[in-house]
This record gives structure tokens, C-alpha cells and sequence, in this order.
């Protein structure tokens, strides 16, 4: 019988509490996660475009010296369209399929002027990001053509 007098246990007020901090808990842990997958998608973004900059200033160191301007004049787009699905990839102006950014474009720029030794070469890789703000990486690199002297 004093089984059955014994009144412990929770109120009902106590058991929205608890719900209510639980809800809190599981609001935080939801908004970390969505924060992990768009810094992911930006990270993603940021390795294509590292790749595709590192790509062309390999072919570019790959080429004679003479010919560096001709074949990657000042402001040489590589993309400009939008891929319609992901992963994006496009054919460059060789008919070469490549890997793009959402509204990306390559360009290829000689800071110190065209006739410098050595050449300073830039590439830049501007695309727009998942948050609708437009991005940009640039690499560098300089080519002498100085006889006996090695690329830098």
C-alpha cells in the first residue's frame, strides 16, 4: 500500500523544460552541420579553381619562351558559361574537357609588361560562389629567358 502513496516522478512543467532545452541542443547542432556542408562546397570550389590556375601555369611553363605570349595573350579566357550539373566540366578553346567553376573564367596577365626578364606571369581564376559572392584565386610564377638560367 505505500507503493502506491508514493508520488515521485515528473511534473508536466518539468517535462516541457526538458524538451524545450533538448530542442535548443538539437537547433545547434543542425546549424553546425549546415555550416560544415557550405564551408565544404567552398572549399570544394577553391580546390577546382587551385587546380585548373595550377594546370595553366604548367602548360605555360611547358612552352618556349618565344611563344608563351602568342599561344596565352593578356586576358586569355579559358570559361565563361555556366556548366548546367555538377561536377562541371567544359571544352577549352583546344576542345580539351576541363574542370569549371558556376560563372567562371580564367585570365592570364603580364604585370611587369610583355617584354620583361624574367616574365612575371599571373593567372586568375574568378568564379561566382554558392553564396552569390564572386571569388578569385591567382597564382604567379616567373620565366627568364636568360640562356643557363632556370625557371623560377
Amino acid at each position: 500500500m505505500k507503493l502506491f502513496k508514493c508520488e515521485n516522478g515528473f511534473t508536466l512543467m518539468e517535462g516541457f523544460v526538458a524538451q524545450a532545452i533538448l530542442f535548443i541542443v538539437m537547433i545547434a547542432i543542425i546549424s553546425v552541420f549546415i555550416m560544415g556542408m557550405r564551408f565544404n562546397a567552398e572549399s570544394e570550389d577553391i580546390t577546382v579553381a587551385t587546380n585548373i590556375a595550377q594546370q595553366r601555369i604548367e602548360e605555360i611553363m611547358n612552352t618556349p619562351y618565344r611563344y608563351i605570349v602568342a599561344q596565352n595573350p593578356p586576358g586569355t579566357i579559358l570559361f565563361t558559361n555556366e556548366p548546367s550539373y555538377a561536377p562541371y566540366w567544359v571544352k577549352d578553346p583546344k576542345g580539351n574537357w576541363i574542370a569549371a567553376l558556376p560563372q567562371g573564367k580564367y585570365e592570364v596577365s603580364y604585370p611587369d609588361g610583355l617584354d620583361a626578364d624574367p616574365l612575371k606571369i599571373s593567372v586568375k581564376i574568378s568564379w561566382l560562389g554558392k553564396n552569390n559572392v564572386e571569388n578569385s584565386l591567382s597564382l604567379e610564377t616567373l620565366v627568364s629567358m636568360t640562356p643557363g638560367r632556370f625557371r623560377l
